[in-house]
């Protein structure tokens, strides 16, 4: 087995393992999920998974990575916030045009963009109810998912400027959140009523 193969399973093992906190906190009233960020990364993790079935790729990853951004956005329909404000719904039918015409683009450069467009807008919605309450997300599971990000960078065979966009990208994001997350015991309802 060689480095980049142990570094791929690390990733993969890492991504699944970050969202035990994140379900446990969710569950305990700790983690508040943006309900249209978890329905555009299962929209996503969807696609992922259908394109590898379809193209005979990495079902079994995928299917791992889509495993998460379900169980979480099932939780966020129960405790989770967002998804009546009218800047949510614009958010949502961005990343819906996006992933529409990341379904229809044979440019693979076109495509990563796409999905990182929409991929994008769901870390944004994220990012804007972290900023109204920090402790509105889990330290643990975002740095867990850095982590993965970086092992992700590890496990590459080619270094192009399409293969480290989606790692760097995930890097960069969940330290953000990683970094801004704060631990406290309450949450700032009547902000987070506002999205």
């Amino acid at each position: 087995m060689t480095v980049n193969e142990i570094a791929g399973i690390i990733e993969l093992s890492l991504s699944i393992i970050a969202n035990i906190p994140y379900i446990i906190e969710t569950i305990q009233g700790k983690v508040k999920p943006e309900r249209v960020s978890w329905f555009i990364w299962t929209l996503l993790g969807i696609v992922y998974f259908w394109t590898a079935v379809m193209e005979k790729g990495a079902v079994l990853f995928t299917f791992g990575e889509l495993i998460g951004p379900v169980v979480a956005f099932l939780l966020a329909l129960k405790y989770g916030v967002g998804g009546k404000s009218k800047f949510d719904v614009v958010m949502l039918a961005l990343a819906l045009m996006a992933i529409a015409w990341l379904l229809v683009t044979d440019n693979s450069l076109i495509g990563i963009l796409l999905a990182l467009t929409a991929d994008g807008i769901a870390s944004v919605l994220t990012i804007r109810k972290l900023h109204l309450d920090p402790s509105s997300e889990s330290r643990w599971a975002w740095g867990l998912f850095a982590a993965s990000g970086i092992f992700a960078l590890f496990s590459l065979s080619t270094f192009s400027f399409e293969t480290l966009l989606f790692p760097v990208y995930v890097v960069i994001i969940s330290l953000y959140i990683t970094l801004r997350a704060r631990s406290t015991k309450a949450h700032k309802d009547t902000l987070l009523e506002k999205l």
